[in-house]
């Protein structure tokens, strides 16, 4: 009986886009290692945060992608016959140096390879097309003998742990923006911020279906058009686009319009959402406040900054510098549970990417760049005045300050521990002033 696998071209998209259309037969594996999320009746599958956290670990999308594969019995077996194979050869030559490195790199794997022992071979796989498409020649071949070690050894514990798994009991609702708390769920991956959305069509909006009434109108849309379209989402889009036609309505006013844009904007919703906080926090004038301010290199291109430092002042008066922008994008998101569709790399500079959003930020008035700062502090950023005041119009009201609260606590708890953790650390104590430096600032 044959078993219907992944192909390969549909993983390198499920790690870049975070979501593809495909049959949930074929990943029905992957979920019950806890590594994607399907949707059999639309036919979604969608990466989770222990798939994107397997395909880190592997040093390219290559063997990121042959680490999801090697996750699944049919090719396990298969490749650890060949690792076998090589480790049989390596005893016969009696090369400890090759057997320790081997056996290193394989960690918790190696007790499985070794039970291969009896069933050593270098015959090739009837796998030889996926490892092509992979590697560029069979598994069998000695070029990909320390890949073969790598995937094996870091999928091992994802392997072993599959029974505890808790992949096939998420269930995640497609994305809806006027519905921020059932959007930003545990369980939910978000892209990372790009201005265009090239992986989808000029004419389709990342989310031109979301079932709310404002979007539905008299006599509600058709959801099994959109479905069909291949439009319905899980991820949360990296876009920072304007909206599409099937996201607006034509008697939006300019400030409605300009809410409903930041609400369909994973990214944008975000970054509002940490100067609505910053404003917020300020008001309560005897809690302290969170400040967005600009290094003294940093102030030749205020309207789109390389980086961010976010400045935390405790109750106690004391002025922490906890560190970028993009650190505290981290913490919120891992309060959320929501991971970064991203390699370690591409969120290593997660501060650059940053700037172009900032930039769009400013451009359509949501953020504002103040040169003097809050409360007489360094330049940096705060809330526009016209945006504030449309968070508590009835429109916003209802779905950016209410049914974002779960962001707005996210921000403020994430904003708070940090600040305590870098005071801590930095030895401060209650009624001083304190500045902890995450990097350079001049």
């Amino acid at each position: 009986m044959s078993v219907t696998l992944p192909r390969v071209s549909e993983l390198f998209d499920l790690l870049h886009d975070g979501e593809i259309v495909a049959s949930a037969n074929a990943y029905a594996g992957l979920q019950s290692c806890g590594l994607v999320w399907c949707d059999a009746v639309i036919e979604r599958v969608v990466i989770t945060e222990s798939g994107l956290r397997v395909a880190g670990t592997l040093p390219n999308d290559a063997e990121s992608v042959a680490g999801l594969l090697a996750c699944l019995p049919e090719l396990r077996t298969a490749w650890m016959r060949i690792v076998a194979a090589r480790l049989k050869e390596a005893g016969q030559r009696r090369d400890v140096g090759e057997l320790c490195n081997a056996i290193e790199t394989l960690g918790a794997a190696s007790g499985r390879v070794r039970e291969r022992l009896p069933h050593a071979s270098l015959e090739s796989t009837e796998f030889n097309n996926i490892e092509v498409e992979l590697f560029g020649s069979g598994a069998e071949q000695p070029v990909n003998y320390p890949k073969l070690l790598r995937v094996l050894g870091q999928t091992a514990v994802v392997v072993e742990r599959a029974g505890e798994s808790v992949g096939k009991q998420l269930e995640l609702k497609p994305v809806d923006p006027l519905e921020p708390k059932a959007t930003w769920c545990a369980g939910r991956v978000l892209q990372m911020p790009k201005i265009t959305s090239p992986s989808l069509p000029a004419w389709t909006a990342p989310y031109p279906q979301p079932p709310s009434p404002e979007y539905r109108g008299e006599g509600g849309q058709d959801y099994d058009r959109f479905r069909q379209a291949g439009s319905l989402s899980h991820v949360l889009d990296g876009g920072c686009g304007g909206l599409g036609d099937a996201e607006q309505l034509a008697d939006d006013n300019d400030s409605k319009a300009l809410m409903r844009w930041v609400l369909c904007r994973p990214w944008i919703m975000l970054l509002a959402q940490i100067v609505f906080t910053q404003e917020a926090w300020l008001a309560e004038q005897i809690s302290g406040q969170l400040s967005l301010e600009l290094s003294d290199d940093q102030l030749g291109n205020p309207y789109e900054p390389k980086r961010i430092d976010v400045v935390v002042v405790r109750v106690d008066g004391a002025e922490v510098l906890c560190g970028s922008l993009s650190e505290l994008v981290f913490r919120v998101l891992q309060r959320l549970q929501v991971a970064l569709v991203a390699r370690p790399e591409d969120v290593a500079r997660l501060d650059e990417s940053l700037a172009p959003v900032v930039r769009r930020l400013l451009e359509r008035k949501v953020w504002r760049f103040d040169p003097r700062g809050v409360g007489g502090g360094r330049p940096g950023y705060t809330i526009d005045d016209d945006f504030s005041t449309s968070c508590y119009r009835a429109f916003g009201s209802k779905h950016f300050y209410r049914a974002g609260s779960i962001l707005t606590a996210a921000i403020r708890s994430a904003a708070e521990q940090w600040a305590a953790d870098r005071q801590n650390k930095s030895g401060g104590f209650a009624g001083s002033t304190t500045l902890a430096f995450s990097g350079d600032r001049a």
